[in-house]
């Protein structure tokens, strides 16, 4: 039985509560929001018999105040930084992460990202103008990982596969590349965390699409989970998602091809291919659109059907078949 409790706060860091019956535990989710996300970020408070376990930390760094106290563990799906960003509110807490999510946050990795995304503008180029709301939204995405790497330094990380609830069988986990390549999913009972690799009602950005499909047969290949708790959007379950899952795929593959479609043999920028892709975006949607261009080209690189010149700025792209 599934009971739905509605809170209002004075900051809009947690506004739902949703109580999952089970014979063990209570799953809380907690929903926060922050500039620039277009949607609110999920973080997911398990009450088990025997551990308080926090699935993500959320956009805010409010939002883990409300609750500090009533976690154990907190356990990081990936390093974006509107799952992370909880933990620059609180300090002395038990932080479980891949490796590499904790290493690509500690070493500025997820930074990168960000101004990798305002190469393909020409930002901080005196040749190149960049629109000022994504100059804005960059500068946020940047700080907000400096504030992140900083609130490691006063938690404490931990390894997954040395994390307590991991080891005692509590939570489960898999490698679920493809939205990020340090993206992890976890299972507690059959119940399915699936961080950012499943989002119902919304769209999804890949770093890499094939990377992404492995992922997802991997996750369906597991049989004894049947209810989903996503980073972003509602719960939902395993037969629902599959039409999403289906959508999804077919309209990355149909942008992959458009993409291969208009590149040929001579070097074209990165920033010529958006407005080809993407008519009429502006804002932080053009900047969604970068990512996910991003992500396509990779994908299309590694099956070796393009060339990325990474060294040319802004980057700039051709076909393989010459």
């Amino acid at each position: 039985m599934k009971k739905l409790i509605a809170l209002q706060f004075i900051f809009l860091t947690l506004n739902e509560i949703v109580f999952h019956g089970n014979n063990n535990m209570e799953i809380i989710r907690l929903e926060s929001y922050n500039f620039p996300l277009d949607r609110p970020a999920n973080s997911y408070l398990i009450k088990h018999d025997k551990y308080n376990i926090l699935i993500d930390a959320g956009a805010t760094k409010e939002n883990l105040k409300i609750i500090e106290n009533k976690i154990d563990y907190i356990l990081i799906t990936h390093g974006h930084w509107d799952h992370a960003y909880g933990i620059t509110g609180i300090k002395d807490k038990k932080i479980c992460a891949n490796p590499d999510t904790y290493n690509g946050l500690i070493n500025g990795d997820f930074k990168y990202s960000a101004y990798r995304i305002a190469e393909i503008f020409g930002y901080n180029s005196k040749e190149l103008n960049i629109n000022d709301e994504i100059n804005t939204i960059i500068d946020k995405t940047v700080k907000y990982y400096n504030d992140i790497g900083d609130a490691l330094k006063f938690n404490e990380y931990i390894p997954l596969d040395e994390c307590i609830p991991i080891k005692q069988n509590i939570v489960k986990y898999i490698i679920c590349q493809g939205h990020s390549n340090d993206h992890v999913c976890y299972f507690i009972s059959n119940h399915l965390f699936s961080g950012d690799n499943i989002l119902p009602g919304g769209g999804l950005t890949l770093l890499d699409f094939l990377k992404y499909q492995e992922s997802i047969i991997k996750l369906f290949s597991i049989n004894d989970w049947d209810l989903i708790h996503p980073g972003h959007g509602p719960d939902t379950n395993r037969i629902d998602i599959q039409q999403w899952l289906k959508d999804t795929l077919t309209g990355k593959e149909k942008k992959m091809l458009q993409l291969s479609s208009i590149l040929n043999s001579e070097w074209t920028p990165i920033n010529d291919l958006l407005p080809k892709l993407y008519p009429n975006l502006n804002g932080p949607l053009l900047y969604i659109a970068a990512r996910s261009l991003i992500g396509y080209l990779g994908s299309l690189e590694n099956m070796k059907i393009i060339e990325v010149d990474r060294d040319h700025k802004p980057w700039r792209v051709r076909s393989s078949y010459r």
